[in-house]
């Protein structure tokens, strides 16, 4: 007499080989690690900056997203503008702190993802030194930049209103001449439905790098009837 047939459980299937795991989850601390140092380093850059012309970088409401990418578009914009202005200096610092930052990041990814029985120390002294490197970094373009663009190498757009006020500002109330739909203004940010500016400094060809030294203003968008804005190409 015959046995009834034993059906056999399914082979279990198997996962991912561990060292792959291992490797994804090595891969997704260093991606968050770095994109904290960017965001930090943007706002370093940005708080910096805005805090230069009086404005108060928590009220401007940056996203987290803009913030961590923005010190790329910066040193690019930088490097554009150093070499448009012959500024060899400016090229030469950017240059090795592009170039230090990416030789840190290489050695930070290489220790950390390697088998060296140091590797653990020497990552977290990579990631130190590129931390100190980037977020230093920020705070002088911040100042720098700052400077620039409150001078008379601003790289700000001219900017020039109409107001819709029921009785306007007049030159006795020491008003911008902006405010009268001329483009002797530089528009610092548009932010929370609220126009940031200030009025151009008077330069002559022997103070081209004299900081305007100009308080900014803040113009509401329910007073503006009209708006003309003019940039600067060329870097």
């Amino acid at each position: 007499m015959t046995e009834p047939s034993k059906q056999h459980a399914p082979p279990a299937r198997e996962g991912p080989p561990a060292g792959l795991v291992e490797s994804l989850k090595s891969m997704g601390e260093i991606a968050g690690v770095l994109t904290g140092i960017a965001f930090i380093t943007g706002w370093l850059y940005w708080s910096t900056y805005y805090s230069a012309f009086g404005l108060n970088p928590l009220e401007l409401g940056f996203s987290v997203a803009v913030v961590s990418v923005s010190p790329i578009q910066v040193v690019l914009r930088d490097w554009r503008f150093a070499q448009f202005a012959h500024h060899w200096g400016v090229m030469t610092a950017l240059g090795v702190y592009i170039a230090m930052n990416i030789v840190l990041a290489v050695l930070f990814v290489q220790f950390r993802t390697g088998h060296h029985p140091r590797g653990p120390f020497r990552a977290k002294m990579m990631l130190g030194a590129l931390a100190a490197g980037m977020f230093g970094g920020g705070y002088v373009l911040g100042l720098y930049d700052s400077g620039v663009d409150a001078g008379c190498n601003s790289r700000l757009p001219n900017v020039a209103f109409l107001t819709s006020a029921t009785n306007p500002p007049t030159e006795a109330d020491a008003a911008a001449s902006c405010l009268d739909n001329e483009l002797t203004c530089k528009l610092v940010l548009h932010a929370n439905n609220t126009y940031y500016y200030f009025q151009d400094p008077e330069c002559a060809e022997d103070t081209a790098g004299v900081a305007a030294g100009l308080s900014t203003a803040a113009l509401p968008d329910i007073e503006v009837r009209m708006i003309r804005v003019q940039r600067t190409i060329g870097w």
